[in-house]
């Protein structure tokens, strides 16, 4: 649970551009430190893969104002990068594993499949009114026939 709190409490920080101009780089030494620092007893390859990315985006400390776009990206909560340790527990069962992930994968193909070759609906054209479709003759006055005869 400590590597969640971790990234929350960095995630929080990098929040709002306000909280980011006021973290130093004595912060961002810090938080990468704490988490170079963890020891993990199950999936060390899932957190050790996590962390080598996070510090391959660590940015310069002698930047005045580092871009945080990429570490933002990196620490967001999201399904395929999870945190908490049982979200991290399922990844592994869903992806990490090819006892279980081959069968969940398959079923994600076959729903993707599903999803785009349904059937279109067909969307009712509204009628148009009656007046729309009848053909209304217009009767050409005689002055203009004979402009045409000349």
């Amino acid at each position: 649970m400590s590597f969640h709190t971790i990234i929350s409490e960095f995630r929080t920080k990098l929040a709002s551009p306000e909280t980011q101009a006021k973290i130093t780089p004595t912060d961002i030494d810090q938080f990468y430190k704490k988490l170079n620092s963890l020891k993990f007893l199950f999936f060390k390859k899932y957190y050790k893969k996590y962390i080598d990315n996070l510090n391959r985006l660590k940015p310069d400390p002698e930047a005045k104002n580092p871009d945080w776009t990429l570490i933002q990206v990196a620490i967001a909560e999201s399904e395929y990068k999870p945190t908490k340790p049982f979200a991290i527990f399922l990844h592994q069962l869903k992806y990490g594993y090819a006892l279980t992930s081959k069968p969940f994968v398959a079923y994600q193909k076959k729903q993707n499949l599903k999803k785009l070759n349904a059937p279109v609906k067909v969307v009712k054209e509204e009628t148009k009114p009656k007046a729309e479709k009848e053909w209304i003759r217009v009767p050409i006055p005689q002055s203009r026939q004979k402009l045409k005869d000349n």
